[in-house]
């Protein structure tokens, strides 16, 4: 019985390293063009480290005096690392020959060292080491080649134990490979697990996790989104968040969204503002220029059921035809996505306040999430634009029965 676990173990363990070397082919291209960019690195060399170089440069000596040059400055001082590894480029050893060994011993830091370290780490099935090296690479030499590896190895979703040890500083390489995450079109959720796990121990910043967020939420993750975006909250969520408009508007996540435009082209100004003993209370000064609709927004996780929204309304010198509307929409790009429920038209109270409410019938084919947002009744009022201010307070969702 042990000796058949120790070969599903090695099995798997295998197994691992195929998908892993798989995933990691871009070193191999990585290797090929160092390889074949020797000369552009020497070049680069000679403009600048100056006369130390200028008898290697290709445009004066060829690669055989160069390397002859190489060899006597190394026999004059062995420890000259810019020497072997500069050698090592010109005669194009592979992982394992004498030169390499030397470049790691005199030169273990230098980025193109380091992946060919991480070459030999892949052979030789040393995979945590290879993700070290990676790290490394990233972390103090901002190399693009190792972010695109690390990249690969977190997209197969099997990357989480090897990074896991590594997430103390995921601060210095973790944005890095989120970003080549979505630059790859690979996976976005392949790294929930590091974010979460990096979030919880305080090793990345809140604007990294809301940028993560907000990837998600574009390419429609919500599940993973909203899971990330709870651990941020201080204690029960209610259905509909910040509802009383009480608190800072939380961007990136799961709390009210306002469309943006410019401050001197907005149709609608958004703000909250201390309203007497009503606390803050969400206000919209209308200026007469075409709106962007939705004018506010919530994506909010509901099941299909029935609701009924409630909240209370001001309008003060509006002028509208048909008014503005509340309206929950299935979860879709569209403006125009499917209707779950929307109040009747909003108009002018005179600055009195008055309450209002409004049945919502979710579907089971709505989607994970519904959109609760501000628009105008008539989609023309839109286009042509309001005049005047309106507010809202104390906005809930209930449920009535699932």
């Amino acid at each position: 019985m042990g000796s058949d676990n120790s070969r599903q173990n090695g099995i798997s363990g295998i197994s691992l390293a195929l998908r892993l070397m798989f995933a990691l082919a871009g070193i191999v291209t990585a290797a090929a063009l160092v390889w074949l960019s020797a000369t552009v690195h020497l070049e680069r060399a000679c403009v600048l480290l100056d006369t130390p170089y200028l008898p290697l440069c290709p445009e004066t000596v060829s690669d055989a005096e160069q390397g002859r040059a190489l060899r006597a400055r190394i026999a004059a001082n062995p420890g000259d690392s810019g020497a072997w590894v500069a050698l090592t480029h010109l005669e194009r050893g592979g992982p394992g020959n004498a030169l390499l060994r030397a470049a790691f011993i005199l030169a273990p830091t230098d980025p193109n060292v380091l992946m060919w370290r991480v070459g030999e780490a892949l052979s030789a099935g040393q995979l945590p080491q290879a993700v070290e090296l990676l790290v490394q690479l990233i972390e103090h030499r901002g190399k693009g080649e190792a972010v695109q590896a690390l990249t690969n190895i977190v997209a197969t979703g099997e990357g989480a134990p090897l990074l896991r040890p590594h997430l103390a500083r995921a601060g210095r390489w973790l944005p890095q490979v989120l970003a080549s995450l979505a630059a790859m079109k690979l996976p976005l959720t392949s790294a929930q697990p590091l974010v979460a796990e990096a979030w919880a121990q305080g090793a990345i910043t809140r604007q990294t996790l809301q940028t993560y967020i907000r990837a998600l939420k574009a390419d429609e993750k919500w599940v993973d989104a909203y899971a990330l975006w709870l651990t941020q909250q201080q204690g029960p969520t209610p259905l509909l968040y910040n509802g009383l408009f009480d608190q800072p508007f939380q961007p990136d996540g799961f709390d009210w969204e306002v469309t943006p435009a410019l401050a001197s082209r907005a149709g609608a100004l958004v703000s909250q503002r201390g309203r007497g003993n009503r606390g803050q209370i969400l206000e919209i000064q209308f200026t007469g220029r075409p709106l962007a609709v939705p004018i506010i927004r919530q994506h909010v996780f509901a099941a299909p059921g029935r609701y009924l929204l409630r909240g209370q309304y001001m309008g003060s010198r509006l002028r509208t035809e048909q008014g503005l509307a509340w309206a929950v929409r299935c979860s879709s790009r569209s403006a125009a996505a499917p209707l779950a429920g929307r109040s009747i038209g909003l108009a002018d109270t005179a600055g009195a306040w008055k309450s209002f409410q409004f049945s919502v019938a979710i579907p089971s084919d709505c989607g994970t999430v519904v959109s609760l947002q501000l628009e105008t009744l008539a989609p023309f009022e839109a286009s042509v634009g309001l005049k005047g201010v309106a507010a809202f307070d104390a906005l809930e969702l209930v449920p009535q029965g699932l």
